[in-house]
């Protein structure tokens, strides 16, 4: 039957064209590509379901694994930690017992020097009140003399001042009275210089009118003359000679000339007196004008004297004030110190009667032991040496207070050291936690259970390594909750 088929196919595909054999060969081409993707995608999602059929297998047989390894790693380390852990009791019992020992020597020794500093308070306090006592004097004898120098300069300075000023106006007065004097002396040789100018004037105009006078007098007795000369001569006719009439005309007219030129002289004399006179008005005048130049620069010189004087007086009064401030300021300051100094003896005192109320307390036998004690170490001293004494009370109170300083610094560094020990305990048992704890990150990990991590330890301090060498060994740190666990 196939072989009929294939046959009447091969008619039939014989009988095709090209068009309809290449269309046939190509949807053949597709139907099998098609049945190819079919059977990857079915192929695929069979392959898938095994896969995670296979990983859930995985998973499951992974957990059970991981249980069991944790079960075995949990009896491992519970025998481990309980060993750690009575290791760590023991050491932790031995350090309390070495720890209540340090405290109990540091009660005793912070007794001992709470008497050490109750007894030095007391000295303390003794000698404060001696010097408070010193101190009192002294500013009592230093505001004493303070005083005492603050009325001197005061009286001195007011004695010096009422002495320039007595002397500043008695000087003022001898240059009021030299200027009176001076100005009475100027006026009145103004007045003789006036007066005599005025007599000169009135004696040449005197002496002009005078001559004046006479002249006219002189002339008019002339004129009176030739008249009655021409008259005789008219009188005695013409048979006289006319030239001794001129002859006498000539020699009157000499005579007048003559006069003239005296009268000439006279004013020119006069004009001469005058202007000597003038020169020595001036001359008069310069001098008196020096004079008040010089009184003038006397007075300028001495009120630049006063003015000197004045401002020194003022710069030693500044001064003296100034000191005195400061001496005020340094008072002031000694005030403050001892009001500092009795603030620190009260502060004293307040702890010397806490001392009091706290060394009440203390048994009666440790103080009878102490003081037996103290009077075993000084059995050949005299109550006469207090000095001694007290500076031996004090060496000794020093020494104890260095001893407690340096106890107490011990103990801090020991406090600082078990401090970073508790520190690091507590970081390594966070790890510690931290490693014991399975996250979804650590599963993911390939073995995760076969993983080893470093024991946790704890290192010690070097300063503790070097006072306890006990403690150089490390510690492991167990897990509290597994240790019960196991120990149920």
């Amino acid at each position: 039957m196939p072989k009929k088929a294939k046959k009447g196919g091969a008619g039939k595909a014989v009988g095709k064209t090209e068009e309809e054999r290449l269309m046939f060969l190509q949807q053949r081409a597709q139907a099998e590509e098609e049945m190819n993707r079919k059977k990857e995608e079915v192929l695929t999602l069979f392959l898938k379901d095994k896969l995670q059929k296979e990983e859930r297998n995985a998973a499951v047989n992974l957990l059970k694994l991981n249980e069991g390894w944790r079960s075995v790693l949990r009896q491992t380390r519970a025998s481990e930690l309980r060993k750690d852990l009575t290791v760590l009791s023991q050491t932790f019992e031995r350090q309390l017992d070495g720890l209540d020992s340090v405290v109990k020597t540091l009660e005793r020794d912070l007794q001992a020097a709470e008497r050490q500093s109750a007894q030095v308070r007391r000295v303390h306090l003794q000698h404060l009140e001696q010097l408070w006592a010193q101190q009192h004097q002294q500013l009592e004898v230093e505001q004493q003399q303070w005083e005492s120098v603050l009325q001197q300069l005061t009286s001195r300075f007011s004695s010096d001042r009422e002495q320039m000023l007595s002397n500043a106006k008695q000087k003022q007065d001898d240059l009021k009275d030299t200027s009176f004097a001076v100005e009475q002396k100027h006026k009145t040789v103004m007045l003789e210089i006036h007066k005599l100018y005025i007599d000169s004037i009135a004696a040449y105009h005197s002496a002009h009118q005078e001559r004046l006078q006479s002249l006219g007098l002189e002339d008019a007795e002339r004129l009176d003359q030739m008249k009655r000369k021409n008259q005789k001569a008219v009188e005695v006719g013409s048979e006289e000679d006319s030239l001794p009439f001129l002859h006498c005309m000539k020699q009157g007219l000499k005579d007048d000339v003559r006069n003239v030129k005296r009268l000439q002289e006279l004013v020119i004399n006069l004009r001469v007196q005058l202007t000597s006179s003038r020169t020595e008005n001036v001359s008069v005048e310069r001098e008196l004008t020096e004079a008040r130049d010089q009184m003038r620069s006397q007075t300028q010189v001495l009120r630049d004297y006063l003015t000197a004087n004045q401002t020194v007086a003022r710069k030693q009064l500044t001064d003296v004030t100034m000191q005195s401030d400061q001496a005020v300021k340094k008072l002031q300051a000694v005030i403050a110190r001892g009001q500092k100094v009795l603030r620190v003896a009260e502060m004293c005192r307040k702890m010397e009667s806490e001392q009091r109320t706290i060394s009440s307390l203390i048994p009666a036998e440790e103080q009878r032991q102490e003081e037996t004690a103290a009077e075993a170490e000084e059995p050949g001293k005299e109550p006469g040496k207090e000095p001694g004494k007290e500076m031996s009370a004090l060496c000794h109170v020093t020494l104890s207070m260095n001893t407690s300083l340096l106890q107490r610094e011990a103990l801090r560094r020991n406090r600082d050291a078990l401090m970073g020990e508790n520190q690091q305990l507590r970081i390594l048992l966070r790890q510690h936690l931290d490693a014991m704890t399975l996250t979804d990150h650590d599963l993911e990990e390939a073995h995760p259970l076969l993983s080893v991590y470093r024991a946790p330890t704890t290192s010690t301090h070097p300063e503790n390594q070097r006072k306890h060498p006990d403690n150089e060994r490390k510690h492991t740190v167990v897990e509290a909750v597994h240790a019960a666990k196991h120990a149920l």
